[in-house]
């Protein structure tokens, strides 16, 4: 299975003396993945669901805003409209929408 996604991200890079910033985009990233993976999209509201993948060999997890309010993933991580989150995880993790209601569109690969 190959699978390809396109996604507009900004990116920092910071450079090992810690002393240099650089902020550059990435426009187009092609990703080819033979173990596997899963795409997921919803909705949400105010109370957490679960992102479970129905394969048990994935370990990262990208989640893109496509609402217009803040989703908070994983409990903790605040990911604004249009913005998207990359998260090395195996397990379920979830996803609200303090502000009430939100979309998302995820790929988890392995």
């Amino acid at each position: 299975m190959s699978f390809q996604a396109r996604v507009d991200v900004d990116v920092v890079f910071h450079e090992s003396s810690g002393s240099t910033f650089a902020v550059g985009s990435v426009d187009d990233h092609q990703f080819v993945e033979p173990a596997g993976c899963e795409t997921l999209t919803g909705s949400v509201g105010t109370a957490a669901t679960s992102l479970v993948s129905s394969v048990p060999t994935l370990s990262t997890l990208a989640i893109k805003n496509t609402g217009t309010g803040v989703l908070r993933v994983a409990g903790a991580i605040d990911v604004t409209a249009g913005r998207v989150a990359v998260l090395p995880v195996t397990s379920a993790v979830t996803v609200e929408a303090p502000s009430g209601s939100g979309q998302y569109a995820a790929i988890w690969v392995g």
